[in-house]
């Protein structure tokens, strides 16, 4: 007898551990099923942490930079600035692709970039509401035509400079270089693809070589 308890195997710790584990599982499906939900956002906040961006932003941010990829031409194309009443200077292209391209330089010359998808302008409308928004949207324009033919809105917005992008190139999956060609001078600008904003700005030769 005891030379066959000696040689009956030892059930180790990690061996008990690992059983314990299957077997709350099995008898908490509950739990389970927490576990298995919880793992995208798991993923999602690990993600967030490795990009450095914050978790509830990490989406819009991921979208923005696919828009920058797919949009890379016509982010290229050369734009006229138009000063706004609070001295905002604005510029918009629209893309073959139908998105839109939006840049902005506030007054104390901070410079910001961002894509407006053609899926988020274009909104889905159910039979239900498509039924009654345009009877309403008829009734409000014929009620605000005669105001609109008697009084021309006046533009808010000036014309101020041009500028032509010279050439662009990714650094790497979130930083894009772009050499930009104003009447002052060409300048270099790393933007960060996931929230549009300058990191770093520096005078370039006026050379279309990134």
């Amino acid at each position: 007898m005891a030379t066959s308890a000696a040689n009956k195997p030892r059930q180790t710790s990690s061996g008990r551990s690992r059983r314990s584990v299957w077997q709350s599982i099995l008898v908490y499906p509950t739990l389970a099923i927490a576990l298995i939900t919880a793992v995208p956002q798991w993923i999602e906040k690990y993600q967030a942490h490795r990009l450095n961006v914050a978790q509830d932003r990490l989406q819009e941010a991921l979208k923005q930079a696919a828009l920058w990829q797919r949009n890379l031409s016509c982010s290229a194309a050369p734009f006229a600035w138009y000063n706004s009443p609070n001295d905002v200077k604005i510029d918009a292209t629209i893309c073959n692709s139908g998105d839109i391209f939006v840049q902005a330089v506030t007054p104390d010359n901070k410079r910001f970039m961002r894509w407006l998808a053609l899926d988020d302008v274009v909104v889905k409308i159910t039979p239900s509401e498509a039924s009654v928004i345009p009877t309403a949207s008829a009734t409000t324009l014929s009620g605000l035509a005669p105001f609109g033919l008697s009084r021309p809105a006046a533009s808010m917005f000036h014309r101020a400079q041009t500028a032509t992008v010279l050439c662009q190139k990714f650094l790497d999956s979130r930083r894009l270089l772009r050499r930009v060609q104003t009447p002052e001078g060409c300048f270099d600008e790393i933007v960060d693809t996931f929230n549009g904003t300058v990191v770093e700005k520096k005078s370039a030769p006026c050379v279309a070589q990134c």
